[in-house]
């Protein structure tokens, strides 16, 4: 995959370069980008009259890369508002769900942007929820209504699948560079071949800790069956004494291991989605999401692991005699 930042003169040109079929580029779209930032906004819950009280709310007061369309993106779903149809004099623009849920910005406040040095106060008319898994179509934070920044100072930028193979790309980006020498051209399958890479290594390094962590832990838990051992088996007599089966007593020695274990779960995940948060809302700040299926699995399994556990590790208190067990005591 290539990214290229085209200048506004030379759009007509680079789409004639990349449709023409010598040069093996398929599916691509030149998209119109702004720089901005946002001054202001005035609504029911987020009041900010100076660019020194978005500031005060952190990225709010960052630079975006903004566009404008008529349309939504195969990754885009309107989940408040209504999105428009046509351009329009009166500025609109869509924001994403995070700024509407780390800023209190919805539909109808009005946010002003300073782009490229022109103030402009635009009404929020949806909220987009964006995939963005879905690479391939992008996302932006902030999409303006066509119309109000047709003429404005631009650049497009063109993501766009190239030719397969390490030779026919390197001679396309030269060819392409060749005959525009200002435009700028990305190739993302060696970054992306990179970040693959780091990742897996991270991911393996993960893996092997949690492993180790999960192989101590199971240690730890036998251990403190070991110790509590002579106990149980005094109270595993006295229930048979008293009529109780091996079975019922396996039962209820699957039943407490269980419910150590379930409230073992629930404490990790707590704790996972509190740190996962955290990292996402103050260190990163990238939008977070709670995968409740991921974190109810876990718990299952950390119940049903610890269950067994337990119940391995304690059959002697199963089999032992209670005859024995009381007249040693």
């Amino acid at each position: 995959m290539f990214l290229m930042d085209v200048q506004r003169p030379q759009v007509d040109q680079v789409r004639a370069f990349l449709t023409d079929p010598a040069h093996g580029a398929a599916q691509f779209r030149l998209l119109p980008v702004l720089r901005a930032r946002v001054t202001g906004v005035n609504g029911r819950e987020t009041n900010l009259e100076s660019y020194e009280d978005v500031r005060a709310r952190g990225s709010l007061s960052r630079e975006y890369t903004i566009t404008y369309r008529d349309k939504l993106e195969a990754n885009e779903t309107v989940i408040d508002g209504h999105f428009w149809n046509g351009p329009s004099a009166d500025p609109e623009v869509s924001i994403e769900t995070g700024i509407r849920d780390r800023f209190k910005i919805g539909v109808g406040d009005s946010i002003r942007f300073d782009i490229l040095g022109k103030v402009v106060t635009a009404r929020v008319s949806n909220v987009r929820e964006v995939d963005w898994k879905d690479s391939r179509n992008g996302g932006f934070m902030f999409v303006f209504r066509p119309g109000v920044l047709d003429s404005a100072p631009q650049t497009f930028i063109a993501p766009l699948k190239g030719p397969d193979g390490v030779e026919p790309r390197a001679r396309f980006q030269h060819d392409l560079v060749a005959q525009f020498p200002n435009v700028t051209v990305i190739d993302f399958h060696e970054i992306l071949a990179t970040i693959q890479d780091v990742m897996s290594k991270v991911t393996l390094a993960i893996t092997v800790v949690g492993a180790l962590v999960l192989f101590s832990g199971a240690l730890i838990l036998v251990g403190a069956v070991a110790m509590t051992k002579f106990q149980r088996v005094y109270e595993a007599a006295v229930f048979k004494t008293l009529g109780a089966s091996t079975r019922s007593i396996a039962k209820m020695l699957l039943f407490e291991y269980g419910v150590l274990g379930l409230l073992s779960g629930a404490v990790g995940s707590l704790g996972a989605v509190v740190l996962t948060w955290g990292v996402s809302r103050y260190a990163l700040d990238i939008p977070w999401r709670l995968f409740a299926t991921e974190h109810l699995a876990g718990v299952g399994v950390t119940a049903v692991l610890v269950a067994v556990i337990g119940v391995v590790s304690s059959l002697d208190v199963l089999r032992n005699k209670p005859l024995l067990t009381l007249r040693a005591e």
